[in-house]
């Protein structure tokens, strides 16, 4: 034992942290925290601010009350923030609400104010950050208040606020390394005495098992004298080893001189008679010799098996039925009535954690002391029953079995209850040590057959079944996968990109079902997770950014390889894949090259002057029916305010209006229009191989470029398919099939281009103005904006 005395190693520990380490990590980052998400808020709600600022000031008084006329600048404003999803509203105080989403969260109670008021709801399962301002309009009932409320997820707010909180942290970890230093000297110095005593035990021989003596500190008092408790037990078994070699030694000697002394006397034998006698005796005592040899072995065995690292998984019953199928074999078993009752037992229910070897050995000793001390006609029956949570292993026999007061001595080493019978002694304690290694209870008594009854109780591991169950699992037949994809692209331009698709996933199927923009939006909108396509294309990249601004998309995480240019993603949510120009397309016969227009202005000018010329030859998308023509139109109007001079000159020269492309190049084709403007350049590239009388025309000024884009929806069955399917789209194979198999162009540009289409588009790169995927884009699907758009687009047709 310990001497008592020395000195606190905790209180060197703890003054040594509370000083160096605790304060500087704990309370600073704390401050840090609540730091880093101020700043963070400040950031984030100068945009909502100024799109808020910038949405009111457009708000106005008409004929019909308080209207609004969306910018674009607002949009573009959060469109600053690439990550986060945007929502708004503008409405009166009385409930009525003039645009934007209806049901937007506001805290209770709130009342109009110019005064920005900011605060944090979910909404469309996500975290928004939102902020409510007003301003007072002067209508012919008198000043009336126009509420504004503009919010945006939080995504990239609480990037920032960890970006901000780590990059304090490394400053802080500066100063963590310094408190570090301290407890390391503090250690060291506490840990001198664990060092004295590590140094003590290495020096010492195998045999010195004495204790380990010193004056050690308070706070390691208690390991010190669990080492010295340790080396006390660790001596103890070792006397227990060695008298248990000691008795080994003296009982195999003794039988060997016994064996000995009756080999002697037969040789010494007067007559072959009493030979005969003394050798018989011989005998016996060479079978008790190989007896005690086996059991001695077996003991020593068990006892190194009892490990548990050694158990595994067994099944019971099948370890049963091999063991007494070995031991009818034995000439001994002729006349024992042997049996197994184990009917009740289904499959899987006689699951154990056990060793095999060790229980069929306790097994063993089980039945051959049946047959060793009862009578020839000896009856041993073994039954196995399995309850809620254990596996019980009975075995009786009608022998004379074990009186009641020696029940106790039964299973100790070398103690034989039978005078009469030629017992180690060593048989129940092999029993009794298996049962110690496995966990189990061992139970001696009286059998219903009047000998020994004796009964092993494991507990059963019920986890097994599943494992059991695996391979019933494994072994189902694989179907077949589909990938359901609802899209705006004409179905032989994708068939390229499918076939090689499947070719490349064996066992997955694409069903592809084709849509106009506006039905595909609205089937998006309506439907049901049960009825959700895997996969949505489509080319009115305005309508895809609205459905993935409410929330439909799902985030995915490509391949580091694939890297598409940023203004083609957002969100990681939807993708663009393919690159399509708007074009004009003419007919040569109708007009030359040479007098088409260079720039968008030109084109009204070129159409003013030639108006008796192209009247009714005119054609365009029909923008009310149409979301690509809708989005390029609107595109357009940004650019600059020629496109409203350029629908009234088109309205007095009778434009003609079609729903898609396909359309537009079949009238050219035929002569009906001289040209189209804004058609998809892809397609009618692709038609000028069978039309030779048509012709593409580029402006200088600039030329919109689109993207097919592709989102995987949440409600998708089959996500890890479709976002291969993007994946695979946006490879360097999946580009050079969109370049080489289909009329498609591919997003990222091929230096070796080998259509006409895309040698042109190589040579004008400068001049191509792709539309970003941003919530700018959400502008002129405002309900306002776009019956303003479209009024001011039919009223410009003279319609």
């Amino acid at each position: 034992m310990t001497e008592t005395g020395g000195h606190s190693l905790q209180r060197r520990l703890l003054v040594t942290m509370a000083a160096g380490f605790a304060i500087l990590v704990l309370l600073i980052s704390v401050l840090l925290w609540t730091y880093a998400r101020a700043a963070a808020n400040r950031s984030h709600d100068l945009l909502l601010a100024g799109t808020a600022l910038s949405i009111l000031e457009r708000v106005s008084v008409g004929p019909e009350g308080a209207t609004v006329d969306l910018p674009s600048s607002a949009m573009e404003i959060l469109s600053l923030n690439p990550v986060d999803r945007v929502q708004y509203s503008v409405s009166l105080p009385d409930g009525q609400d003039l645009t934007g989403e209806p049901d937007l969260p506001a805290p209770s109670g709130l009342t109009p104010s110019a005064t920005p008021v900011f605060f944090e709801e979910e909404y469309l399962g996500a975290d928004f950050r939102f902020v409510i301002q007003s301003r007072q309009l002067s209508a012919s009932e008198g000043r009336q208040w126009v509420v504004v409320q503009v919010g945006q997820s939080v995504e990239l707010r609480n990037a920032q606020q960890r970006s901000f909180f780590v990059t304090g942290l490394i400053g802080l970890a500066g100063l963590s390394l310094i408190g570090l230093g301290f407890v390391w000297v503090a250690i060291r110095t506490s840990l001198a005495p664990l060092r004295q005593i590590a140094a003590d035990l290495a020096q010492r021989e195998p045999a010195d098992l004495g204790t380990v003596v010193g004056t050690p500190p308070r706070e390691i008092r208690g390991l010190f004298d669990a080492i010295n408790g340790f080396i006390e037990r660790l001596s103890r078994s070792r006397a227990l080893t060695e008298t248990f070699i000691a008795d080994v030694a003296h009982q195999t000697r003794t039988s060997l001189s016994a064996l000995q002394g009756h080999l002697s006397l037969a040789v010494d034998a007067d007559n072959t008679e009493q030979m005969r006698s003394r050798l018989a005796k011989a005998d016996r005592q060479a079978m008790r010799t190989v007896r005690l040899t086996n059991q001695l072995l077996a003991n020593a065995m068990v006892i190194h098996r009892s490990d548990r690292s050694s158990l595994q998984p067994v099944a019971l019953r099948p370890l049963v039925r091999d063991m007494l199928a070995e031991t009818l074999r034995d000439s001994r078993m002729r006349r024992i009535s042997l049996s197994l009752i184990d009917d009740g037992i289904r499959e899987g229910e006689d699951m154990i954690l056990g060793d095999p070897v060790s229980i069929r050995e306790a097994l063993r000793n089980l039945i051959e002391n049946a047959v060793r001390h009862g009578p020839p006609d000896n009856t041993v029956t073994i039954s196995l029953v399995a309850s809620h949570a254990v596996l019980i292993l009975s075995v009786e026999d009608a022998g004379p079995g074990i009186a009641e007061a020696d029940l106790p001595r039964a299973t100790e080493r070398f103690t034989s209850l039978s005078e009469s019978s030629t017992g180690s002694g060593l048989g129940l304690s092999i029993v009794k040590a298996v049962t110690d290694g496995h966990g189990a209870d061992l139970r001696l008594g009286r059998s219903s057959l009047g000998g020994l009854g004796v009964t092993l109780i494991f507990k059963r591991l019920m986890t097994l079944l599943v494992l059991l169950a695996w391979p019933l699992w494994a072994s189902a037949p694989a179907q077949a996968e589909t990938l359901l994809v609802h899209s705006a692209t004409d179905t032989p331009a994708m068939t390229p990109l499918i076939e090689a698709f499947e070719a490349r996933m064996p066992g997955v199927q694409v069903e592809y079902v084709e849509f106009q923009t506006l039905d595909l939006y609205r089937t998006v909108l309506m439907a049901a997770d049960s009825s959700s396509p895997d996969l949505v294309i489509s080319s009115a990249m305005d309508l895809q950014v609205d459905l993935v601004n409410r929330g439909f998309a799902r985030r995915i995480q490509l391949s580091s390889q694939i890297a598409p240019p940023s203004w083609s993603v957002w969100r990681s949510e939807v993708f663009g894949f393919t690159f399509e120009p708007a074009v004009i397309i003419y007919n040569k016969e109708t007009v030359s090259r040479d007098e088409l227009p260079r720039s968008h202005r030109d084109l009204a000018t070129f159409v003013r002057e030639n108006e008796d010329r192209f009247r009714g030859r005119i054609g365009t998308y029909d923008i009310a029916q149409s979301g690509i023509g809708y989005l390029y139109a609107t595109q357009d109007s940004l650019q600059g305010p020629q496109v409203l001079r350029l629908f009234e000159i088109l309205g007095r020269a009778d434009l003609r209006t079609y729903c898609c492309t396909s359309e537009m190049v079949e009238a050219t084709a035929r002569g009906e229009l001289a040209f189209a403007f804004n058609a998809i350049g892809s397609y009618a590239a692709a038609e000028l191989q069978t039309e030779p009388n048509l012709g593409l025309h580029f402006f200088d000024d600039y030329n919109l470029a689109m993207t097919r884009t592709a989102f995987v929806p949440n409600g998708a069955h089959r996500a890890d398919l479709a976002a291969r399917f993007i994946e695979f789209l946006l490879s360097g194979d999946g580009q050079r099939i969109i370049a080489e198999e289909t009329p498609l162009i591919p997003l990222i540009p091929d230096q070796n281009q080998k259509s006409p289409i895309g040698r042109e588009i190589q040579e004008r790169l400068g001049t191509f103005l792709p539309i970003r995927l941003t919530p700018g884009l959400l502008t002129y699907l405002d309900e306002l904006k776009r019956k303003d758009f479209l009024s001011a687009w039919e009223t410009a047709l003279g319609r």
